[in-house]
């Protein structure tokens, strides 16, 4: 049996009555490149904050490395790496100087923040970069040096959230060669994204979500099953698949009471 290191079960999550996810079903094993898709609001960047801290989810339960998150809110961090959506990174520090704080925050030995800080520079061609400004660099070399510094304390568990954005073919060829060398170590990463395409050649599994619940998971060949469009389908005919026969009109009445708020105020005002 395959040991599971986040599990997610019957997480709900709304903002200002507006519901997010809705009794959402998870679980993500060691050793696994994990993909989760879903359309735009199916609440897949709601899911990566509740995991890794940044929001707490009003009810269920979320288990990460054994930890429960909500009994044990810091001691499971030590273990995973997170990589948000939009990147925010100290402008005013050079790309060496993040690096070097990425591990002394994380209480990486001084030696080893220098071995893997030369070695994520030099694997992402950024020798020459090393002493610039972040202010002064792509977007693309940002979102490079901010995997970099997920990874500077080996995490068991890398959290990537749209990874790919913005990075030229040759620097996602590279990032995905890194989650394949940690995956063959025991690693797991788990990875929001759009990129059907890239999601069905580089994950063992996906989950897809939709209106905040867990449409289906598993493999290419059980999701072709499921959906039942044929052993050759792509994950993304897939994906259309199972997410159309998921629509259901859901209205939201708090928002529904705000718009007709808002409408009134308008007509009170002509």
């Amino acid at each position: 049996m395959m040991d599971r290191v986040i599990e997610l079960l019957d997480v709900w999550k709304a903002y200002d009555g507006v519901q997010a996810l809705r009794g959402l079903n998870l679980e993500v094993y060691k050793g696994e490149i994990f993909g989760l898709l879903g359309p735009n609001g199916a609440g897949k960047t709601t899911t990566i904050k509740i995991i890794v801290g940044l929001l707490k989810m009003d009810r269920g339960s979320v288990r990460v490395n054994n930890f429960d998150i909500f009994e044990e809110p810091y001691g499971y961090k030590k273990f995973i790496g997170y990589v948000p959506e939009s990147v925010s990174l100290p402008d005013y520090l050079t790309l060496e100087e993040f690096l070097i704080y990425s591990g002394k925050i994380r209480g990486v030995p001084n030696e080893q923040i220098r071995e893997r800080m030369n070695h994520y520079i030099n694997l992402f061609e950024l020798t020459d970069k090393r002493r610039a400004l972040i202010l002064s660099l792509s977007r693309g070399m940002r979102q490079k040096i901010a995997i970099a510094a997920a990874l500077i304390h080996d995490p068991d568990i890398l959290i990537l959230d749209e990874p790919f954005i913005g990075i030229d073919p040759a620097g996602q060829h590279m990032i995905k060669e890194i989650f394949n060398e940690r995956v063959k170590d025991g690693k797991t990463i788990f990875i929001s994204t759009h990129m059907l395409d890239t999601a069905e050649r580089l994950c063992n599994r996906v989950a897809i979500i939709h209106n905040g619940q867990n449409v289906a998971s598993g493999d290419l060949k059980n999701l072709q099953q499921l959906s039942e469009v044929g052993e050759n389908a792509t994950l993304e005919e897939v994906f259309l698949k199972l997410t159309e026969e998921a629509k259901e009109p859901i209205i939201e009445e708090t928002a529904e009471r705000k718009r007709r708020g808002f409408l009134g105020l308008i007509g009170r005002k002509i």
